[in-house]
């Protein structure tokens, strides 16, 4: 989690749009995770992909894992209060996600997180760091979806809202980053040599 609460903001009704000095958390520390040492950017922000993807990260043992652990906690990244719990459709449990609306109601101020199994409910309050989810698994490999949490944020509210890219907010994770990006067969920017890859056990590489 981060731990330079000092120079950080608290989020309030007056917080308009998402900053670096809010004092916000991660929605997966990487304390619950054994092993773990640093995230890898493996499907960032772009044109065709809103949002970051929790998806790859280093170990102590310096591989990199692609596929998270499905009991992972997933946490609030501040206070808030749950404004939309996505129940199961046409696209299953892997569509399942949870919206926070946080500072003033109404604000349009969002955090989003897709992919997860609730433990909350609509209309509830949380604080930061609080366990909303844990990651979903596809029960039996049926679909091949790899394990990890599609995380998203939003500012205020217009005619649509305005995606924010999660890495102006943390952006350290993008110290380390996967090219290509979203593939099995990859390269860690910056590091040398490169870790081995660790792959979690999927039919096909789907997210």
């Amino acid at each position: 989690m981060n731990n330079n609460y000092a120079l950080k903001k608290k989020v309030t009704v007056y917080t308009k749009v998402w900053k670096p000095n809010l004092d916000v958390t991660l929605p997966i520390d990487g304390e619950d995770i054994p092993g773990f040492r640093e995230w890898v950017n493996w499907n960032g922000f772009s044109k065709d992909h809103i949002g970051f993807d929790f998806a790859s990260y280093l170990n102590n043992s310096n591989e990199c894992v692609l596929g998270l652990p499905h009991e992972t906690p997933v946490r609030a990244i501040t206070d808030g209060m749950v404004a939309q719990v996505f129940s199961p459709s046409i696209h299953g449990e892997y569509a399942v996600f949870i919206n926070i609306e946080h500072g003033k109601e109404g604000s349009g101020l969002f955090s989003c997180y897709h992919h997860v199994k609730p433990a909350i409910k609509y209309g509830q309050p949380v604080k930061k760091g609080d366990v909303i989810a844990t990651l979903y698994k596809d029960s039996g490999n049926k679909e091949g979806r790899l394990v990890h949490l599609h995380f998203l944020l939003t500012n205020a509210w217009e005619k649509k809202p305005r995606e924010i890219d999660p890495l102006y907010v943390f952006p350290g994770l993008a110290d380390l980053v996967a090219e290509p990006q979203r593939s099995k067969d990859f390269k860690i920017s910056k590091l040398s040599p490169q870790p081995h890859i660790r792959i979690a056990n999927f039919k096909d590489l789907r997210v």
